[in-house]
């Protein structure tokens, strides 16, 4: 077993994602000699890290009242005896913890006027010409500087986990609806962001109705899109709305037994790629070259008009970006990425 003498905190972000996209920092980190990494976050996000090998301690955050939460924080870290802490979340008050536990390094992003809680910031203005995965390391990377270690060569990415109860609870709730010894493609048509990020809902349908007649549709998504998913899938046979019914780590297991998974740029897609499920992520208001999933079958659709990149929550015209993206083009995108499964995937999802 390698020696571990210094322990590096990793705090990590709450979504999803970015959550998944810390990924190849975690590695990183836990790639360098003599460490021992601690990851801190949210309860949403912990399903992430949770069984993966190079983490060694996992915190989660509480949700108490303000003050008691940041006493908390400090007295655990204090606890752990860190030597050095990379802050991901932008929040001023995901680095106050660090400041207040008096940990000797502290790095993150010059961002909400919390430079003086960091001993080494970076500015995060272009960032979104770089990949959010890239950006991550960077701070890795000062960290590892800071310290005066040897910056590790070639470190592993790890993997989010599915383990057997993930897949007992997804054949308990799938089993219901459809012969799962089929397979099926997941369809994700929400996206917290807004509508900017979301490919229209009847464009969805479409596509639904378009694979449905070959292999069963799962639509999943959170409690607030259910309503939405009931739209998209209402009448339309082998079509089956799961949104709001699963945990993430059940989520995981649908996400591994699918053939392919259809999505717009949300954090669904990252895991399902993680996975390594077939994605085909659909891009409007958003950038590729910042937050595009990692994984070896992604499939990137995006339009580009002289808008975009956005970025906007709301748009002020008619969604252009997405116009020129047919639900007819996103189909054939479907069976391409179901074939990396195997020729007997690819059979089921054909062109209509």
């Amino acid at each position: 077993m390698r020696s571990k003498t210094r322990n590096l905190l990793l705090v990590a972000p709450s979504w999803l994602g970015d959550a998944v996209m810390s990924l190849p920092l975690l590695g990183y980190l836990a790639a360098c000699e003599g460490v021992r990494v601690c990851v801190m976050c949210s309860g949403y996000t912990a399903r992430v890290f949770w069984g993966v090998d190079e983490v060694d301690q996992l915190v989660v955050l509480s949700k108490s009242g303000w003050a008691r939460r940041f006493w908390h924080r400090s007295r655990t870290l204090r606890a752990i005896a860190l030597a050095a802490g990379v802050v991901l979340p932008p929040s001023f008050s995901s680095a106050l913890a660090l400041y207040l536990a008096g940990i000797q390094h502290r790095i993150g992003f010059r961002t909400d006027g919390r430079g003086m809680l960091l001993t080494r910031g970076l500015p995060t203005r272009g960032s979104r010409e770089t990949h959010l995965s890239e950006s991550y390391l960077g701070l890795g990377r000062e960290l590892i500087d800071a310290m005066g270690m040897q910056q590790p060569s070639e470190p592993d990415v790890p993997s989010v986990r599915v383990f057997d109860k993930d897949r007992e609870s997804t054949a308990k709730i799938l089993g219901k609806r459809l012969d799962t010894g089929s397979g099926y493609v997941v369809v994700v048509p929400g996206a917290t962001f807004g509508l900017t990020k979301s490919w229209p809902r009847e464009k969805y349908r479409e596509l639904v109705t378009m694979i449905a007649k070959d292999v069963p549709v799962v639509l999943v998504g959170s409690a607030t899109e259910r309503e939405m998913c009931d739209w998209i899938s209402h009448d339309i046979g082998g079509a089956h709305n799961i949104a709001g019914k699963t945990d993430l780590g059940t989520l995981f297991g649908v996400l591994e037994s699918a053939l392919a998974v259809v999505a717009n740029d949300s954090g669904v897609p990252h895991a399902a790629a993680s996975i390594g499920t077939p994605v085909v992520v659909i891009f409007g208001s958003t950038s590729p070259t910042w937050t595009r999933p990692l994984g070896d079958h992604v499939d990137v659709v995006c339009e580009p008009v002289h808008c975009s990149p956005c970025f906007r929550r709301e748009c002020p015209t008619q969604l252009e970006c997405y116009a020129a993206i047919s639900p007819e083009m996103i189909h054939d995108r479907v069976e391409r990425a179901a074939g990396t499964r195997g020729s007997s995937a690819k059979g089921n999802v054909s062109n209509t």
